[in-house]
Formats: C-alpha cells, sequence, structure tokens
C-alpha cells in the first residue's frame, strides 16, 4: 500500500507539472490583434513596394546630392532626467553610457543602474549604430557627434534631444524624444549613403544590469538572456546558448531585448526591424587589461533608411510593457504555471490596492485559496476518519499474510482483500493525499510569481522581513511553518499503519529545511494555509464531533495494597 500510495502521488505530480506544458504545446496562444496606425501602414506599404536588390554602398557612391559639410562635433556628455529615471548619453557615438531608474533602489539604497559599468572603450554601448563597412563603422563608434536640444548639458524632461554626424557621403540622424515620466523613449533615425538609404543595426548590449557589492551579478539581474519576437512567439536565449556562435533572424521581429530577472531593455519596431542577430561577445577586465571567460549577451535589431521605434527601459511590469508594445508582456517568464500565475498576480494587486501590503495581501489570498479548496479538505478528513476506523480489519488481513514472503503470490490476494474492504466501506485510501496534490499547483505558482514579479521585489511585510522575495534572514517563518504542520497532524485522524505515520511525520523535517532559503512570500503563503487549514478543520469537527481524533484513554492504575 505504501509503494501504491507513493506512485499514485508521483503520477499526480507529473500529470499536474505536464498538462499546462502540453496545453502551450498543443494550444498556443494566438498573436494578438495589432491595430496599425496610419505611420504604420505607410511603413508596410512601404516595404511591400519592390526596392532595388541590396548593394555596398561606399562613400565614393557617386550621387546627385550636394556634398555634405563635416560634422564639428564635441565630445561630451548629455544627461536627461524625467521623473522616473535618469539617462545618460555620450556625444561619442551617441551612444547610451547610463540609465538610473529612480524608483529601484539596489542593495546599497542607491538608483538600480540598467547598463553594465566599467567595460573597457572597445566595447560597443547601447542605442549605437552599427554599419556593415568596418571602417565606416569605426569611424561612426569613435566620432563626436553634434548635438541640439542639450545645449546645457543636462535637461529635465519632457525634453527631445538629437544626434547628428555627416562626414562626406554618410549621413546619421537619431531623434529621442523623453517623456515626463515613464520608461519609454520614441526614436527616429536615418542613415545614407551616398545619398541612398543604408542599412544599419541598433545595438542592444553588452549585458545587463550591475554588479552586486560583493562582486558578480546582482541578483536584479539573474539569467540574462536575448530575446526576441517574432512570427506570434518569442525565443530568448542566455549567452551559454550563444557560445558557440551568432544566431541571425532572417525575418522581420517586432522587438529584441536583453532581458533579465527583474528588468530589460527593448527596441520595439513592428514593420521596421527587418532582421536580428543575437550574441554574445567574451568579457575583458574591466580595466581592459585581462581576459575574462565571462559571455555578455549582445542583440542588433536590423533597420534600413529612415526607422521609428520605441526604445523601453526599465523593470518588468506588465503594465508597462504591455504599454510600449502589447507583446511586451510575454517576456516575463512564468514558466509552465504561467496560466495559473497570472490569475494569481492579478488578485494579489488587486488585494494590495485595498492593504497596502502585499504581505498581508498574500495572507488574504491564502485565505481565499483555502476557503475554495474546503470541500476537498472535508472529504480529506471523512477519508481518513473511515480509514482510522478501519485500521483493526486492515490489521488483521496483514496478519494472515504477515509470514509469507513478499515474492509469495498470494501476497496479492491480500490487496485484493484490503481493496475489497476499502470499496465496500466507501473509503478512497488516497483522498487523505488528495487535498496536498491539488494545493501543489499553487505552491509551484506563488513560487513562480514571488520569484520572478517585480511587485514583489523588496516589498516589506513586517519586522525583520522587509523583502517578500528573499528568505527570511532569521529562519524563524520556516521554523514557525514546520511547527505547524506538526500540530496539523496531530489534529488529523490518524490512518495507515505505523511504519506510513512515521514517515508522514517526517514531512515537517523536510519542508522546513526545502523551505529556509526559498522566499519569504512564500514560506507565509505556506504557513497560513497550514493555519487556516487547522481552523477550518477545528471549525468542523466543532460541527461534526464525531470527525474528531480519538483521544487514546489510558490504562487505569491500581493500587497494590
Amino acid at each position: 500500500m505504501e509503494k501504491r500510495l507513493l506512485m499514485a502521488m508521483l503520477l499526480s505530480m507529473a500529470v499536474l507539472l505536464l498538462i499546462p506544458f502540453l496545453y502551450q504545446r498543443l494550444e498556443p496562444p494566438p498573436p494578438p490583434a495589432v491595430v496599425e496606425t496610419p505611420e504604420e501602414q505607410e511603413v508596410e506599404e512601404r516595404r511591400a513596394a519592390p526596392e532595388p536588390p541590396p548593394e555596398r554602398v561606399s562613400r565614393e557612391t557617386p550621387s546627385s546630392s550636394e556634398p555634405l559639410s563635416p560634422t564639428q562635433g564635441q565630445d561630451r556628455k548629455i544627461q536627461v532626467e524625467n521623473d522616473d529615471m535618469v539617462l545618460t548619453w555620450s556625444s561619442t557615438g551617441a551612444r547610451l553610457e547610463s540609465v538610473h531608474l529612480k524608483r529601484y533602489s539596489n542593495e546599497s539604497g542607491e538608483p538600480v543602474e540598467l547598463l553594465v559599468q566599467g567595460l573597457s572603450e572597445t566595447f560597443p554601448r547601447p542605442m549605437q549604430l552599427r554599419l556593415d563597412d568596418e571602417e565606416l563603422d569605426l569611424e561612426l563608434a569613435t566620432s563626436p557627434f553634434e548635438v541640439t536640444g542639450a545645449a546645457a548639458g543636462r535637461v529635465q524632461a519632457p525634453a527631445q534631444i538629437a544626434f547628428s554626424y555627416r562626414s562626406q557621403g554618410l549621413l546619421v540622424e537619431e531623434e529621442i524624444s523623453i517623456p515626463g515620466s515613464g520608461h519609454t523613449l520614441d526614436v527616429r533615425t536615418r542613415v545614407e549613403l551616398g545619398g541612398r538609404p543604408a542599412s544599419y543595426s541598433v545595438l542592444l548590449g553588452p549585458g545587463i544590469g550591475e554588479a552586486d557589492p560583493e562582486g558578480g551579478a546582482s541578483t536584479d539581474f539573474w539569467w540574462p538572456s536575448v530575446a526576441y519576437y517574432a512570427a506570434g512567439s518569442m525565443e530568448k536565449y542566455e549567452a551559454s546558448d550563444l557560445a558557440e556562435g551568432a544566431h541571425r533572424i532572417e525575418t522581420a521581429a517586432r522587438w529584441v531585448a536583453v532581458d533579465s530577472k527583474y528588468f530589460t531593455y527593448v527596441v520595439a519596431g513592428p514593420g521596421e526591424i527587418r532582421a536580428a542577430r543575437l550574441s554574445a561577445v567574451p568579457l575583458a577586465g574591466l580595466d581592459g587589461s585581462e581576459e575574462d571567460e565571462t559571455l555578455l549577451v549582445l542583440g542588433e535589431a536590423e533597420f534600413r533608411g529612415t526607422a521609428r521605434y520605441t526604445l523601453f527601459l526599465g523593470p518588468k511590469d506588465q503594465e508597462e510593457l504591455v504599454l510600449a508594445d502589447p507583446t511586451l508582456g510575454d517576456i516575463i517568464d512564468y514558466g509552465w504555471f504561467d496560466l495559473l500565475v497570472r490569475p494569481l498576480l492579478y488578485c494579489l494587486k488587486l488585494t494590495y490596492a485595498y492593504v497596502g501590503n502585499y504581505g498581508v495581501a498574500i495572507i488574504v489570498l491564502t485565505f481565499l485559496i483555502n476557503l475554495a479548496l474546503f470541500p476537498l479538505r472535508y472529504k480529506q478528513i471523512v477519508s481518513m476518519k473511515k480509514m482510522a476506523e478501519l485500521q483493526p480489519k486492515v490489521r488483521s488481513i496483514q496478519d494472515r499474510y504477515k509470514r509469507m514472503k513478499r515474492t509469495d503470490p498470494r501476497r496479492q490476494q491480500m490487496n485484493a482483500e484490503m481493496m475489497g474492504l476499502y470499496k465496500k466501506h466507501g473509503v478512497n485510501p488516497l483522498g487523505g493525499c488528495l487535498p496536498l496534490v491539488i494545493q501543489m499547483p499553487f505552491l509551484f505558482a506563488f513560487y513562480r510569481m514571488l520569484d520572478s514579479s517585480i511587485e514583489l521585489r523588496a516589498a516589506p511585510f513586517m519586522g525583520w522581513i522587509q523583502d517578500l522575495s528573499r528568505h527570511d534572514p532569521y529562519y524563524i517563518t520556516p521554523v514557525v511553518m514546520g511547527a505547524s504542520m506538526v500540530v496539523q497532524q496531530k489534529m488529523t485522524p490518524a490512518a495507515g499503519d505505523p511504519m506510513q505515520r512515521r514517515m508522514m511525520m517526517l514531512l515537517p523535517v523536510v519542508f522546513t529545511f526545502f523551505f529556509l532559503n526559498l522566499s519569504s512570500g512564500l514560506v507565509v503563503y505556506f504557513l497560513f494555509s497550514n493555519l487556516f487549514a487547522m481552523m477550518l478543520q477545528v471549525l468542523m469537527q466543532r460541527l461534526k464531533p464525531e470527525l474528531a481524533p480519538k483521544r487514546k484513554s489510558s490504562p487505569k492504575k491500581t493500587r497494590k495494597k
């Protein structure tokens, strides 16, 4: 029976894990409907029109246009600040050098830095334009651009700044509109060689985020990857996936992104991005003097001529991402339990809007889940009570066959008699495990939600728990949770043989050690799930005393005369 019970639990877990995976494979979500603006329709018509075959254009290509006057730019920094971020550009190469997110703090209490810092000058930078011609590309990356709209060097948004570069037949223009708030920028670029539209790439990377104070990647930027969205689906690649070579997407992409656990930056240009290239570059030492085996992901969105696109720089907040592009919400990866996580997160945020504390919101949501599972818990108590009452008869059957070897064919008759006994009294031997199996998907969903949702990052609960996405620093809640499991088992009618009961008593110890380093929000969920289950169990036993476990009566001692 113990083997069958264990096998049934494992099969139930396998089914629960495989259902979301199979659903996503067999029924992929349809691509969201996109409402095209007049500008996007114009872009589509221009792309559909026949164009001359691509050819390599050099600066000596004859052109009927007048010669361009060389750029008279200077190397300087341009800083633009709005309500949510501080952006710093370098006029050399018109590259983005820093993005400070004002609403999010790192472990040092300073605004989070979205871009990798301290790289050598040979590394490309985000928003830098790359040309096919290596000589022109190097010239563009190392030459100062002319800057308009930021005469003082520091600008308060809303603002619009423009970079331009001219050198004989090469013309590069870039206009950036920064709103007064938010993390989304509108960009227009134009690149011509010899008076004709030229192909170019907008770079994303290398890498994402800042290092923690002890070195290495900050937990905010774990699992760095480069992603793209094309043909109605998203694909992600980590640096290890690109170690053997770059991956090129020849079809039009909707967006290209460099992604991490909580933050991302994206170039989104529906109908504008003609192709994409994903790669990983080896990280040289921060001072450029030594080699480092670490790989940084790099993305390139390819355009031609004049293009308009959106640049998103910020947190993986569902609402903000969807405002930037309707499909960007897919970049938040909740794994197989995505179908369960998103409704849970919506309910959690809705509850938070009323209570103002995510820890309290988790407790409220836990109560509602336990209330929904109450009928199953009732059946569990009834089933375990019947199992406890049948134990004398079960032991009687086992005693008749206990001298037989396990390989004896007659042992099968024992199992048949026991199953007949359960069937006669309407008892399901697995009924006591059903609520735990049903609760496991919620446990995994809470784990994914707490581990990947920016809303829970640095969300305080009470006292010593100031970040629900991290583990309890003093391990108080995991120990209390283990104790609650012990009390809950004492309140439940004992079923099964002594060996099975001893195995069940080990579960609190296993769960306590398992939860020690998991997020405190997940421990709070499981702890209060146990507490609410005990409250409902006490209520049931008060309404139906026959469901309460019988106390063992101790034999009366007689005094010797």
